[in-house]
């Protein structure tokens, strides 16, 4: 015995004594429910849980029920219903008999109950309706002799009728050779269809006598169901059907001893393993049924042998191979359901035999090849269904003899060729679907006569011409064309179908107005006019359509304002006008959608500023207002659209900061492009807190400042665009990864993946005033040194030859202003310079060329006839400078001196004059 109970008490220690003292014997198995321990959690077979409440009271938290084999006899005590608290009972295996109390209907926490393999006998208490928390209840009495599988197998006529899960080990099994002599009988209680938590009972092996009760239907949460080795009469309830219990294993071949079985059930199962040969031998079966299963291999031709066949029902398993010829001859097939199978090769064409055919589904199988003209024989024909497969080829005309036909799918295929002219013989149609095959050319006049259509796609062909021929049917709940070339203007007769739902008519070639009868249509709740070269507004008529949800009039050529009307539409979820040439402002009345998801505006002439009521539109998930001529600061409020996926408010004039409540937009992924605006100030860090965002656009715009670095750490981010800004600073390590493009036109930016930061700094050149003034005060001292070299050259005539030969610059003196003013002076450079020029330059070394001095002359700025500016420094010499031998060498030294802040040596020259001898160099 096992008891888990969820508070005890100081009564229950008295209960628990009482319920020791009825057992007539017990082994000395309860020896230890001594009344001197009152800690009864420590009995054997008591089950407490632990301390958790306040009041101290003792709850289960999990128990864990086990089974103990005791030797307990006896009837079961009615003491133990005063065990309010009792959540598992566990009597089995004992020698218990009597029967059953029906006061244990009172222990309404009771989850475990179980009393298999005892001595019990009589009724199965009808009380047992009130144990409603009940999740297990096993009575099995296992009272036979022998296995059960034994049993089974010893007589061919013997069914075994068990419904169960695998038992749990040890408990409720039953033992070869035990045979008790009483068992419980009468029937089953009705009251127990009322334990909705039920998910195990047992009662097999018992004398339970009486039907089925049809309430164990409603145990929508059993998963176990043993009721074999009964009495019970009658048949299996048909509610049963409605409960989700599953057959596991291979279809056993004994069934075909049934001999003069109608119809095998086995579906909605997980049956595996391939359809046994033998289940063909059954040639009285009328119905075969094994959909929704795991089943393998393929149909065999043997299945001609079950001529009475009138259903054949194999959907949704892994049947392979080809459909057998020999399907041809089951005469009396009404039904062929296949679909959902990888059945492959051609269409039988015996299939056409088949003259009682009123369903053909072989939808989303392998078929290939062409559509037998054959089928054209089945008079009865009402719904073909040959959707998903792999069928090539034009369809057959023979189609149109299907006069029955209500409902025909040829869809998802590579069919070619056109509608054919007798589909027009197919009045009773009302389901056309040939969408997605390559049909091409114009419909034929005769579809006219397909006045019963209800539902129509012809989308994703190569269709053309008018549609008008199709539109005779006032019927319509769904209309698909797209994705043709349709022509000419979408016939007005389509308003005169009251209860069309869908209508789609994208991506054509339909031109003219948007008809106003389409606000005749009061079910329209989608409307696809999109990828036409549709003109002038949107009808007001439309707004008599208060069902419309989704609006598609992207890429046309609409125009005027967008109608404030739009926002009186209540179930208004997208609306997608991009890509017309809509203008003015985007009217307030469409901020009153609540139920508004998509809002797609972008390619128009919009203009004027986007209001704050935007942030209204609390369901919206998707924002393009890309390409228009908006104005004005993007507002806060978009902060407040929480379920936002997508914001593009791209190629536009938005001025202004980036407001920091973009950051609240905590469910943006998709992308937030502001790009191509005019936005200014700095990229706010709360962008960087958008931790799904996946692409961030903020190119082209006067952003200044640093880039956050936490941008660069949003691990979300696959796509970043900061180029032509005017952001500044050095970005650190966490950009490294990008590449250099997305901050390309931002001139103050550096750092990773840009150029070292002070690689920039040191390319920066100083102006030509500023070189000219460092260069002179660097080499004012070399200079003068080596103009008295000149001196020295010109006091020692005799030296002059010397000077000539062993100066890397070209010297050339003159001892009278006059002389010097006729000659060349010197060449630099493999260019000529003249002292006139010189002086004609610097109108003969006025002061207003002065640009710097130094502690041995002055320097002058001149600016030759040839364009070229060199700066000329003029120096007094005096004699005794002319045999400082030194200055010769040192005049040598700067002729061979380069350096980036130097400016060169190119030549000098003395002259005497008024007294005085000038050395002038040029530099």
């Amino acid at each position: 015995m096992a008891m888990a109970m969820a508070t005890l008490k100081g009564s229950e220690f008295s209960v628990l004594v009482e319920i020791k003292k009825a057992f007539s014997e017990d082994g000395n198995v309860l020896q230890d429910w001594n009344e001197s321990n009152r800690n009864f959690c420590s009995w054997s077979g008591v089950t407490c849980g632990l301390i958790n409440s306040v009041d101290g009271s003792v709850h289960v938290v999990k128990s864990k029920p086990f089974w103990l084999v005791t030797r307990l006899t006896g009837p079961i005590p009615t003491a133990l219903a005063n065990l309010s608290s009792l959540e598992s009972l566990l009597l089995f295996s004992n020698q218990l008999s009597g029967t059953i109390p029906t006061q244990l209907g009172s222990l309404t926490n009771l989850r475990v109950l179980r009393l298999g393999d005892n001595e019990l006998s009589g009724p199965i208490p009808s009380s047992f309706g009130g144990l409603v928390n009940l999740e297990t209840l096993a009575l099995a009495s296992c009272s036979l002799s022998g296995s059960a599988t034994a049993r089974t197998r010893s007589a061919d006529s013997a069914w075994e009728f068990k419904l169960a899960g695998e038992s749990t080990p040890g408990a409720d099994s039953c033992r070869v050779g035990k045979l008790f002599e009483v068992c419980l009988s009468g029937e089953i209680p009705s009251q127990l269809g009322e334990l909705s938590l039920l998910t195990y009972l047992n009662f097999m092996g018992n004398q339970l006598e009486g039907p089925i009760p049809k309430s164990l239907a409603n145990l929508g949460n059993l998963y176990n169901l043993d009721l074999s080795f009964n009495r019970l009469t009658g048949g299996v309830p048909e509610e049963f059907g409605q409960m989700e219990i599953q057959l596991s294993g291979e279809i056993p071949v004994e069934l075909s001893r049934c001999q003069s079985l109608k119809l095998l059930d086995l579906s909605n199962n997980t049956l595996n393993g391939s359809i046994p040969i033998e289940i063909f031998q059954l040639a009285e079966l009328n119905y075969l049924y094994l959909h929704n299963n795991s089943l393998v291999g393929s149909i065999s031709p043997f299945v001609a042998n079950l001529s009475n066949l009138q259903e054949l029902i194999l959907f949704h398993n892994n049947l392979q191979g080809k459909l057998p010829g020999e399907i041809g001859l089951l005469g009396k097939l009404q039904v062929l359901y296949l679909y959902d199978n990888p059945l492959s090769g051609d269409i039988p064409e015996e299939i056409g035999n088949c003259s009682s055919l009123q369903m053909i589904d072989f939808f989303g199988n392998r078929f290939s090849g062409e559509i037998p003209g054959t089928l054209g024989r089945l008079k009865e024909l009402n719904f073909l269904h040959l959707r998903e497969n792999e069928l090539l080829g034009p369809i057959p005309a023979s189609l149109g003899n299907c006069q029955q036909l209500q409902t025909l799918d040829l869809a998802d295929n590579g069919l070619t060729g056109g509608v054919p002219e007798t589909f027009g013989r197919l009045q009773a149609l009302n389901q056309l679907m040939l969408y997605n095959n390559s049909l091409e050319g114009n419909l034929p006049d005769s579809l006219i006569n397909l006045r019963n259509l209800t539902r129509i796609n012809f989308s994703r062909n190569r269709l053309n011409g008018s549609i008008a021929v199709l539109c005779s049917s006032h019927s319509f709940l769904s209309f698909d064309v797209t994705n043709n070339a349709f022509d000419h203007e979408i016939p007005p007769e389509l308003g005169n179908s009251p209860s069309l739902d869908r209508l789609r008519l994208g991506n054509n070639k339909f031109s003219g107005k948007i008809p106003w009868t389409l606000g005749k249509i009061r079910e329209l709740s989608l409307l696809d006019l999109s990828g036409n070269s549709l003109t002038g507004p949107i009808p007001e008529q439309l707004l008599l359509c208060k069902k419309l949800a989704h609006i598609d009039l992207n890429n046309n050529h609409l125009s005027g304002p967008i109608p404030s009307w739009l926002g009186s539409l209540p179930q208004l979820g997208e609306l997608k006008l991009s890509l017309n040439q809509f203008v003015g402002s985007i009217p307030r009345e469409l901020f009153n959608c609540s139920n508004l998801l998509v809002l797609s505006l972008d390619g128009n002439l919009l203009n004027e500023s986007l209001p704050d009521e935007v942030g209204n539109l609390e369901s919206l998930n998707v924002l393009n207002l890309n390409d228009n001529l908006f104005s004005g600061r993007i507002p806060p409020a978009l902060g407040k659209l929480s379920m936002l996926y997508e914001l593009r408010l791209s190629n536009n004039s938005f001025n202004g900061e980036i407001s920091s409540e973009l950051g609240q937009l905590k469910n943006l992924q998709s992308i937030l492009d502001l790009s191509h605006n005019n936005l200014t100030g700095k990229i706010p860090p709360s962008i960087a807190t958008l931790s799904k965002l996946e692409a961030l656009d903020l190119s082209h715009n006067q952003l200044d400042g640093e880039v956050p670095p936490q941008v660069g750490e949003m691990i979300s981010l696959g796509k970043l665009n900061l180029a032509y800004n005017n952001l500044q600073g050095k970005l650190g390590k966490q950009f490294s990864h990008w590449p250099a493009a997305a901050f390309a036109g931002n001139l103050r930016l550096c750092g990773s993946p840009l150029d070292r930061c002070h690689s920039r700094v040191h390319n920066q050149q100083p102006t030509i005033s500023e070189s000219l003034v460092a260069v002179i005060s660097v080499i004012s001292t070399l200079a003068a040194i080596a103009l008295l070299i000149v001196v020295v050259a010109l006091f020692l005539k005799r030296k002059r030859e010397f000077f000539g030969k062993g100066s890397e610059v070209n010297c050339t003196y003159s001892s009278s202003f006059s002389q010097a003013q006729r000659r060349l002076l010197f060449q630099a450079a493999k260019r000529d310079f003249k002292w006139e020029d010189i002086m004609k330059a610097t109108n003969n070394l006025s002061n207003d060329f002065i640009i710097g001095s130094g502690g041995s002359g002055t320097i002058y700025r001149a600016e030759l006839s040839n364009g070229e500016t060199v700066a000329v420094k003029r120096i007094a010499c005096k004699d005794d400078l002319l045999l400082n031998k030194s200055f010769t060498r040192e005049i040598q030294t700067l002729g061979r001196i380069r350096h980036r802040h130097l400016v060169k040596l190119m030549g000098y020259c003395c002259n005497k004059a008024a007294g005085n001898e000038s050395v002038l160099a040029l530099l």
